[in-house]
This record gives C-alpha cells, sequence and structure tokens, in this order.
C-alpha cells in the first residue's frame, strides 16, 4: 500500500465507496504545461485524485485576470506580488491539500522537453499552436500519452459562439492528429486578450479529465473516442476519431 498523498482522508471516496477505483491512478506521475485558465481547473480535478506526483510547467507570472478565468479564490495581497509565479501560486496552493506537487517556472522547449520521458501522462493547456505542435509531436516521439485542450471564441451579433476541443494522443493511436493540431497561429479572437470565460476553462478542463480517467478505467468507456468539440451555440458534442483497433 503506497503513502497517502493527501494531508487528510478523502472521506468522500470512502463515503461513496469508489476508493478501490481511486487506487487505478496511485503510481501515476502527471504533467500538467500551461497553468491559465483550463490548465488551472485540470490541476484542480486531478490534485483531488491520489496520483502520485503532479509536476507543474509555465513560465508566466500569475497576475489579476487569472484569478477571474481559476478555481477558488484569492486574497488582494496575492496581486501584490509581481513576480509570483504560477507554478509557485498554485503548487502553494494545492500543497494545502496533498504531497507530490512540484513546480517548475518555465515554458516548454527544446532545452527541457527530453524530461518528459519520466511522466505517465501529460495535460497540454497553452495559447501557442508552435508551442502545441512541438510538445505533442515530442511527446509522441517520447512514447508518452497525452490530452491537449483548447478553444475558439467569437463575437457574433453581441454573444459569444466557439467551440472547445479535447483531444487524445498516445503512442497507439495519433494518426488523426495532423487533421486536429495545426502549427500556424491563428487570428486574435476575443478569447486571445483575455476575456474572463471562467465556464469553459472549467468545461473545457473537466472533459479532459473525465476522458484522461476512462483511459485508466475509472469510468467505463464504450467508444474511444480520441477528439471531442463542444459546440457552445447549439450544445452539440460530437464525438470523432475513434480507436476501432
Amino acid at each position: 500500500m503506497m503513502e497517502d498523498v493527501f494531508k487528510y482522508p478523502d472521506t468522500n471516496s470512502s463515503r461513496a465507496g469508489i476508493a478501490a477505483l481511486n487506487d487505478k491512478f496511485e503510481s501515476l506521475k502527471i504533467a500538467i504545461i500551461g497553468l491559465g485558465g483550463t490548465g488551472s481547473y485540470i490541476l484542480d480535478a486531478v490534485a483531488k485524485t491520489n496520483v502520485k506526483e503532479i509536476h507543474l510547467f509555465d513560465g508566466d507570472t500569475f497576475q489579476l485576470h487569472n484569478a477571474f478565468r481559476a478555481p477558488g479564490a484569492f486574497p488582494v495581497e496575492v496581486f501584490e506580488q509581481p513576480d509570483l509565479m504560477k507554478v509557485d501560486h498554485y503548487a502553494a496552493e494545492y500543497s494545502n491539500l496533498r504531497n507530490g506537487i512540484v513546480a517548475y517556472p518555465v515554458y516548454v522547449n527544446e532545452t527541457n522537453i527530453e524530461q518528459f520521458s519520466i511522466y505517465d501522462f501529460v495535460f497540454i493547456s497553452v495559447d501557442s499552436n508552435k508551442a502545441r505542435s512541438f510538445i505533442t509531436k515530442s511527446l509522441l516521439r517520447l512514447k508518452v500519452p497525452f490530452i491537449d485542450v483548447g478553444m475558439g471564441i467569437n463575437r457574433v451579433n453581441e454573444s459569444l459562439i466557439g467551440t472547445i476541443r479535447v483531444t487524445v494522443g498516445t503512442p497507439e493511436k495519433h494518426d488523426h492528429l495532423e487533421h486536429r493540431i495545426g502549427e500556424d497561429e491563428v487570428a486574435q479572437n476575443e478569447y486571445t486578450p483575455n476575456i474572463q470565460i471562467a465556464e469553459l476553462n472549467n468545461l473545457n478542463a473537466m472533459l479532459a479529465v473525465i476522458r484522461w480517467k476512462k483511459m485508466f478505467g475509472f469510468y467505463q468507456d464504450l467508444k474511444m473516442e480520441f477528439n471531442s468539440l463542444y459546440m457552445i451555440n447549439t450544445g452539440k458534442l460530437i464525438n470523432e476519431d475513434f480507436d476501432i483497433a
């Protein structure tokens, strides 16, 4: 039996009788690349599983607008620290709950990508398509499975429309990625200058975490979709790129 990663007992799982299901995660070492809106919600959910370690990567500082697109509420004193890195902030916050959180206040690039060979799974939540393409191709080379998340929001007739995406890549199934993850940067839209859309960040993250949990047998997975799109204006959830092996 592994040492409990939590600082206090997980009575939620024991009350529901699902503690044994949580054991499916106990040996995993997870990385999260990008701790903006969606990445912070991914952390919030993954931190409440009993994965062994969670490593956080982001080279940006924690700024005022981040408070409006992230889980929790922060005292104003937090924003009086102009050099506070996102990963350091979140590592400190979630270390109140659990052990095994490691912060890396850096962007992921050619100088550090090789260290990702140690991870069992990686979540990618970055704004740059160029960085996204580099990271996903590198993880495939390193034979590390991942989930990449993203969204595109546009303003039409005084309302917002858009799509939320969750894309899975594994060493065994990645032929769909060239059609889902591009290298070119897109033109600016309303989301790029950081409109505070916490509910969309949260939904994007939760769809990703549910898909991850299905991959590790926590939830039943009959379809094994490798790409999912949620259309905001119609409410449709479209699953594509099924693993038919």
